[in-house]
């Protein structure tokens, strides 16, 4: 693990110069604030509280740490907030419904011999996973659509509001693609070896594509997809509504 951490630090050093050391510092940091929220949660902490602070944390740190430009950083970290938000309405409601927190009845071996009376909420820890799994892809998108656009008002300062939020959805498509591909790789990673142990059990494909895990990965998924896609117009909406003063 050492290695691998000092392998990274040399890479980000060459690839990025001074700038991968203010990099690999926010990772160390985003990797204690991890560990305090959840030795917070595991304390007895609201944990949709802990996820609102640690979401404004993490947001704060990849965002402003590693990105010089203002406007860039300003437009990322709002849009990130405001998604966030929005996606939280719709977990909540979605994950009564849905009911997929908790554990599977292949966990049952193994915690058998444990209590489950340990005074915390499956669910809330759910949205909690759903939140932090979705967090990275959105702050990205929102960095990636801002610092094209800032690009763009780098070259023609006079380019209208239309004009400018066009060209955001234009560079949005580029990203939305990519970025779905990133969670859904995230999403069959992790399922992966489950799925291998079903099919060497016989499992049908109907037990399997209803099972509790799976649908739990799938909402996570397509939160995020959602997230993402409404990124991109926000981001672009939100650059166009903060240069104005400047402008004017």
């Amino acid at each position: 693990m050492m290695l691998l951490t000092g392998i990274l630090l040399i890479l980000l050093v060459l690839v990025c110069g001074w700038q991968g050391l203010t990099i690999f510092f926010s990772l160390g940091l985003n990797f204690v604030v991890i560990i305090l929220a959840l030795v917070l949660v595991a304390g007895g902490f609201e944990p949709l509280i802990v996820s609102g602070i640690l979401s404004l944390i993490l947001l704060a740190t990849s965002i402003f740490m590693n990105t010089k430009q203002p406007l860039k950083a300003k437009t990322a970290f709002v849009t990130s907030l405001i998604v966030v938000v929005v996606l939280l309405l719709i977990i909540v409601p979605l994950s009564q419904i849905a009911a997929t927190y908790g554990f599977g009845a292949e966990d049952a071996e193994e915690i058998e011999g444990f209590g489950l009376a340990i005074g915390l909420s499956f669910q809330k820890i759910s949205i909690m996973m759903i939140i932090l799994g979705s967090l990275g892809a959105i702050a990205e998108t929102s960095i990636a659509v801002a610092s094209g656009l800032v690009e763009i008002l780098e070259y023609d300062a006079q380019m209208g509001p239309k004009q400018l939020f066009k060209a955001g959805i234009a560079i949005g498509e580029k990203i939305i693609a990519t970025a779905f591909n990133t969670l859904f790789f995230s999403f069959f990673g992790s399922f992966l070896s489950l799925t291998m142990w079903f099919i060497q059990l016989g499992y049908p494909i109907s037990k399997i594509v209803n099972h509790k895990i799976l649908i739990g990965e799938g909402l996570a998924l397509l939160i995020g997809v959602i997230g993402v896609i409404a990124t991109v117009p926000l981001t672009s909406w939100l650059l166009n509504y903060f240069r104005k003063p400047k402008d004017e």
